[in-house]
């Protein structure tokens, strides 16, 4: 694969996210990132899943904005659709599934890491953000509900601000199940996955899918990608999109 590597590591399948400097989500990387996950769903053989990242210093950018800002809506509702189906099949997973977030973890980023039912976060000073606000996006409703349990009563003051949280403030309000060094975040991960892979799976199974809820149905996802879209295409978005690209240009 191109922009990920995938091993197993025991009963734990890594996903380490490898794309360039930012681990920027394009709609390559999303085909690669589901072949992966659909691989931990069938291998009876793999009892966790632990995504990292080969970076010490970030776990992905969110959307490879040099890419994405040139899609029609068309194209962007796509691949929009797909970072939804992505983050639906890790929370619908029924295995164990562990983020080791070594670094910036920003808008789609994040949203990955808190997918994931625990998150390892390095020590340091970086930022968890999810920052749509400032681009004028909205994150379709589904996707709020998303941000609710690990975010707690700190969501409102994440999303409307599009605020960083720090990895100490992140783990003081139970965001990141642990902290540690930056080059032992992916570690520190697969070690957490393989306890969890210990878990008797059905029970374990079972009680992911009570505090998930039912998968998305298409009716669902189709108005959650509607959502998203009348945002990116308004005037609000554009505007903050086109000064964006004028301030990456300088």
């Amino acid at each position: 694969m191109q922009h990920i590597r995938v091993e197993h590591r025991g009963p734990v399948l890594v996903i380490t996210l490898s794309r360039g400097k930012a681990n920027a989500i394009n709609a390559a990387m999303l085909d690669e990132l589901h072949d992966a996950v659909g691989r931990a769903r069938t291998d009876e053989s793999v009892r966790a899943l632990a995504i990292v990242s080969a970076s010490a210093k970030i776990f992905s950018a969110g959307f490879d904005l040099g890419e994405v800002f040139g899609y029609g809506d068309e194209a962007m509702a796509t691949v929009f659709g797909r970072l939804m189906d992505f983050c639906e099949e890790l929370r619908q997973l029924p295995k164990p599934v562990v983020a080791g977030v070594s670094g910036h973890a920003i808008a789609g980023g994040a949203i990955v890491a808190l997918a994931c039912d625990f998150r390892v976060l390095a020590e340091g000073d970086y930022g968890f953000a999810i920052n749509e606000v400032d681009l004028g996006l909205v994150l379709p409703r589904v996707a709020m509900g998303w941000l609710s349990e690990p975010f707690g009563p700190f969501a409102r003051q994440v999303v409307l601000g599009g605020t960083p949280l720090s990895p100490a403030r992140a783990h003081a309000v139970g965001l990141a199940a642990e902290l540690a060094p930056a080059d032992t975040v992916g570690e520190r991960a697969v070690a957490m996955a393989s306890t969890l892979a210990r878990k008797p799976p059905q029970a374990y199974a079972a009680f992911k899918a009570a505090f998930n809820g039912p998968r998305l149905d298409e009716a669902s996802r189709a108005e959650a990608v509607a959502e998203f879209m009348r945002s990116w295409s308004g005037a609000e978005s554009r505007a903050c999109r086109d000064a964006l690209a004028r301030s990456m240009r300088k």
